[in-house]
Order: C-alpha cells, then sequence, then structure tokens
C-alpha cells in the first residue's frame, strides 16, 4: 500500500456527524427506492451495510472541490487488501493509502461517472466508516432543495404477522417509529444522542438504550414486559440474546462481497418458536413464518437492518393472549 502523508491526513479530517436528509439513488433503488434525478448506472455494491449508511457521507472539508474522488475510511480491524480486490471486483477504481496516524483509506476515482450514486454504494460496505466527497457531490445526495429526500426519510413495513395487521412507519427525518402491530399502537422515539428507545409498542412500555459499533448494535432494557438484551452482529449474521421472555437466536447471511445475492434467509428461534423467513433485497418483501404464525410483510424505503435491529417490535407480548 502506498503511503500518504500530511496532504492526505487533512482531506479526511473528520468533523462531527451532521443529520442528513438522505436522498435516493439506483443503489438505493434496488433496495426499493428510487432517484430520478440520478440517472447514470451504478455499481452492483453488496447490500450488507449497517442501518446508518447514509450517515457515513461527509463533505471532505479539506478539499469541498474535489468531486471527482471519493474518499472511504477502512475501518482499522478490515484488511485494506481485502477491500481494495473486493471494491475492484464490484467496479470501482480504487487504490489504497495509509496515513501518518496507521490507518489506511480508499481513493475512488469517479471522473466521468455518476458521483452521488458511487459514494452512496460506497457507503454500503460495513467496512467503510465514512466517505468524504465533494460539496456537490453532497449537495447532489442530501441538498434541502432536493424534493425526493422527504420521501426516502420516509419508511413503512406494511403486510401481516402474528395474526394481525402491521402498518408501521419509520420516520428517519425526526427519528421514530409510530403505527400498529400486534393488535396495539406502536409509539417510539429513537434518540441517537442518548442512545435510547423509548415509547410503547405491544401494549407494554418500552425503554431500551443500545450500544453501536461498525460491526453490532446491542439492544439492552425492557419491551414487551420482560427484559430484553440480544446482539446483531452483520459480520457474523447473527442475532443472539433474549426477548420476550424467551431466548432468540437467528442466523442469516447478508452476501457480503456479493453482489449478485438478492435473497437474504433468516432462521433460528425466538418466542419459543422456530423462525424461518426469507428477504428480497430487491422488492422488500419477507415472507415465511415466526411466532407460529406466517409472515407477510412488505419493506419499503427500509431494509433487513431495521426489521432485525427492532426485531423486539414484531415478538408478541407474552403477558397478552
Amino acid at each position: 500500500m502506498k503511503k500518504l502523508h500530511y496532504l492526505a491526513i487533512a482531506i479526511v479530517s473528520i468533523s462531527g456527524l451532521r443529520p442528513a436528509a438522505a436522498a435516493d439513488s439506483r443503489v438505493l433503488g434496488q433496495a426499493g427506492l428510487t432517484l430520478p434525478s440520478i440517472e447514470i448506472p451504478s455499481p452492483e455494491a453488496p447490500k450488507s451495510n449497517m442501518w446508518l449508511t447514509l450517515r457515513k457521507i461527509q463533505v471532505n472539508t479539506a478539499a469541498p472541490e474535489m468531486n471527482d474522488k471519493l474518499v472511504g475510511l477502512v475501518d482499522k480491524n478490515f484488511d485494506s487488501y481485502t477491500a481494495v480486490r473486493e471494491l475492484t471486483q464490484a467496479g470501482f477504481k480504487v487504490q489504497a493509502y495509509q496515513s501518518n496516524t496507521g490507518g489506511y483509506m480508499v481513493f475512488a476515482d469517479v471522473t466521468g461517472q455518476d458521483a452521488a450514486d458511487w459514494a452512496i454504494g460506497l457507503a454500503r460496505y460495513y467496512y467503510i466508516t465514512e466517505v468524504r466527497v465533494g460539496q456537490k457531490v453532497y449537495d447532489q445526495i442530501f441538498g434541502a432543495r432536493n424534493k425526493s429526500t422527504y420521501a426516502v426519510k420516509q419508511g413503512t413495513i406494511k403486510g401481516g404477522m402474528n395474526y394481525s395487521p402491521v402498518d408501521l412507519k419509520v420516520d428517519k427525518l425526526n427519528w421514530a417509529i409510530t403505527g400498529g402491530i400486534n393488535h396495539s399502537p406502536a409509539n417510539l422515539k429513537i434518540d441517537h444522542d442518548a442512545r435510547s428507545i423509548t415509547g410503547g409498542a405491544n401494549q407494554s412500555w418500552v425503554n431500551l438504550r443500545f450500544v453501536w459499533s461498525t460491526e453490532q448494535v446491542t439492544m439492552l432494557g425492557e419491551a414487551n414486559n420482560s427484559p430484553v438484551k440480544y446482539t446483531v452482529n452483520w459480520k457474523q449474521g447473527l442475532l443472539e440474546g433474549y426477548a420476550s421472555a424467551s431466548p432468540v437466536r437467528l442466523e442469516f447471511d447478508l452476501g457480503q462481497g456479493y453482489a449478485d445475492q438478492t435473497i437474504v434467509s433468516i432462521k433460528g428461534y425466538a418466542g419459543h418458536a422456530p423462525v424461518d423467513l426469507v428477504f428480497n433485497k430487491v422488492n422488500g418483501h419477507i415472507g415465511g413464518s415466526m411466532n407460529h404464525s406466517p409472515v407477510d410483510v412488505n419493506l419499503v424505503n427500509c431494509d433487513i437492518y431495521d426489521f432485525l435491529q427492532y426485531f423486539f417490535l414484531f415478538l408478541k407480548n407474552p403477558a397478552l393472549p
């Protein structure tokens, strides 16, 4: 790998995260979203990424005019050679550099390409912790005048499960989950600063805190009138712990590094019942069975990360019939 000195460090200098009003893109379109303003084909990037993908994208404040190159910071625990190989196989023109701090970064040349779409594609890799883009590219994705941003941040999960209709709204502008599930209203507030989820769902108070990293998220607290503690590890493909007065263990394969994998299988047990689900990345449909009942729901502007992270919400309250 090439050694990059102080200039590179300045380019990727890290500032605080700003709330991002997400935009549509062709990459997101393959997960059920659209962006009319971006029409150039995007790379077939893996869909396996953490739930705050868009928050990785930041303005390259040291070089805001650099719109033809993307700077991706690589997780310090991930092998940079593997990152370059996977990204190259996915169509990115990348080179890796090492800064004086000992960390690695990749520079992706997007000259003549749709930089906004490639930036979102790069950010979807779990081992890319941050993507720095030029001001013009950032404005194209998150611009306040982009009328598509509001719709993208308003997700829904609708259908049926637990012999009950499901009609949930996932508001990623105000960070709230509202609607109904399990024949009861849901009203949850997600506070990223306090790393907490509070409110009510399944006829029970919800008081949770979450511990987040690039590879996993852990939920701890109380929901469904019972203690909750489970960890979703995206890299290992495992959700394990307990919730709704029962042990929970789910195994899944997000197809990390495989652009053509569109089906995710989720198998295990929860709520003292087997779980056998299939998620379609293209149309956002989850089908199968859990809680001794069929599952038929559609995710719009959401992803399997939302479903697994907030899994406590989709379990039944053991205190209710």
